[in-house]
């Protein structure tokens, strides 16, 4: 990809690092979730996420 494919709209190109939220886990936290745009977004490593029960029961894998 070249430079000129890349947005100049400001903050465009800004890398934030997410971590797992839980204490001294420390893993990449690449699932984030906020209740709203007001609250700011916590993230979790794969391990740590508690939505996955909710995932699945909505996907039909869980009754």
């Amino acid at each position: 990809m070249s430079i000129e494919n890349h947005s100049k709209a400001p903050g465009a190109n800004i890398h934030v690092n997410h971590y797992c939220c839980v204490e001294g886990c420390g893993k990449w936290g690449g699932f984030g979730h906020a209740s709203s745009k007001g609250v700011e977004t916590r993230w979790w490593c794969a391990e740590h996420y508690p939505y996955w029960d909710d995932i699945k029961k909505s996907d039909g894998r869980e009754q």
